[in-house]
């Protein structure tokens, strides 16, 4: 199994086409080559995944079902295997009900998961949503 780091997973997932990653055709081709590799396991550990959605959102300016569908791509690809896969499916769900960043709703999915009530947060958007709290309303 070989682990992917964000630079490689965004290379590998986001096409020239949908956003401009300053790459080289022959950067691309050796990710490409790499990462479709007859065989390859590959592990994407769940800080390379919030990196990647957060990059995706917020430095290319990629569209919410973008980004879901990129993350659905990892979720559903035989040869890879995620970090705390289950709240990486549930923060996709919460993804598509929501209005904030797939970052945020991973973090609220992991605290949740690991017994916590709620998140706290200053962000007013995030604390509508379910799993968080504004810290002024605690």
């Amino acid at each position: 199994m070989i682990g992917l780091d964000t630079n490689i997973l965004v290379r590998w997932l986001v096409s020239p086409d949908q956003a401009d990653l300053a790459s080289s055709d022959a950067e691309l081709k050796r990710v490409a080559r790499v990462v479709s590799a007859e065989g390859a396991s590959l592990f994407v550990n769940t800080v390379v995944v919030a990196e990647t959605a957060w990059i995706m959102e917020k430095k290319l300016e990629l569209r919410r079902d973008v980004v879901s569908a990129v993350i659905s791509r990892l979720l559903f690809a035989e040869n890879i295997k995620l970090g705390n896969d289950p709240e990486m499916r549930a923060a996709l769900l919460l993804h598509s009900s929501s209005n904030i960043g797939f970052a945020d709703c991973l973090i609220a999915e992991l605290n949740l998961a690991a017994g916590c009530a709620h998140t706290l947060t200053f962000d007013r958007r995030a604390s509508r949503t379910p799993g968080f709290r504004h810290v002024d309303d605690h």
